[in-house]
């Protein structure tokens, strides 16, 4: 059976079509039945596409467990050449790490005939992968599927936005036409990653000044953590779903490491306040412990 593949191409649209659906929900959220079907299979479709992003959390460290279907290889000559050129990021969890594996294949790669959305593929379970060499070509991977990561986060935050304001208007929660949300464990999945990547990236440069590069890839990471965390938060709140047991200490061991490593960069002191006043919203604990003092 042929391995499931994409392109950075195929990524690109993607990203392409999301923004698009980004724009297009600022201006529309309709109550009209039929739309609100078609609403709903897009929302969906997105969530299972977010929920394969966050299983990169699965994949971190040095030896993976099982490695899903994904194949990414250069098809065009710029991309053979930056499949050549050394990392810049170098980070060695989540999607930085599995993106590399998914570039290890030699064979004749053809563009996928189903471009956008062509990520979505299933998973199938394999021994370790053993090391993997990671390229300028396999980080532009990993940063265009967090890209990915993000514009869904964006369009499914609008969307919960509107129904919370319909639920003011209301002074209930319909959940009959309450919109479809992440489940918290796809949510824990992308804070997982970008903790790990963002500290793991921060301590490797210490106190010294990051590349413009790496400073734009660390500020969309923490953007997607902060937006994961109110979706967690508005997820928590309109569906009553109590706080997963032992997550509590694991994050904050892990954010704490994170928010320290960012505090000797004050280009992120804004992100850092913003993302400290979610976090005890969302686990009060944080703050009644001084977890992140």
């Amino acid at each position: 059976m042929q391995q499931p593949q994409t392109s950075l191409s195929a990524l690109s649209l993607t990203e392409n079509i999301l923004s698009l659906l980004c724009i297009l929900a600022q201006y529309h959220f309709s109550h009209d039945t039929s739309m609100m079907e078609v609403d709903s299979e897009l929302r969906e479709t997105i969530i299972h596409l977010l929920a394969f992003i966050s299983k990169g959390s699965g994949w971190t460290g040095d030896s993976p467990k099982w490695n899903p279907s994904f194949c990414c290889l250069p098809i065009v000559k710029e991309e053979v050449v930056l499949h050549e050129d050394p990392p810049l990021i170098r980070s060695k969890h989540g999607w930085f790490r599995f993106a590399a594996s998914s570039t290890l294949s030699t064979a004749a790669v053809s563009a996928p005939s189903n471009a956008a959305l062509s990520l979505m593929v299933r998973d199938k379970s394999v021994g370790d992968s053993g090391s993997v060499k990671q390229t300028r070509f396999s980080e532009m991977i990993a940063v265009q599927i967090y890209r990915i990561a993000f514009l869904i986060m964006k369009f499914l935050c609008s969307q919960a936005k509107e129904a919370v304001k319909r639920a003011d208007e209301l002074e209930f929660v319909d959940l009959a036409h309450f919109p479809e949300l992440p489940m918290p464990d796809i949510l824990h999945g992308l804070q997982d990653q970008v903790v790990s990547i963002v500290t793991e990236v921060l301590e490797a440069n210490g106190s010294s000044l990051l590349s413009s590069e790496t400073t734009s890839v660390c500020h969309l990471l923490l953007v997607i953590l902060e937006t994961s965390l109110y979706m967690e938060l508005c997820v928590s709140q309109s569906c009553g779903i109590r706080p997963v047991l032992g997550r509590f200490e694991g994050f904050s061991k892990g954010i704490k490491a994170m928010l320290h490593a960012l505090e000797k960069h004050c280009g992120f002191k804004p992100l850092v306040r913003s993302l400290t006043q979610i976090t005890t919203l969302l686990y009060p604990g944080l703050a009644q412990n001084n977890f992140l003092i």
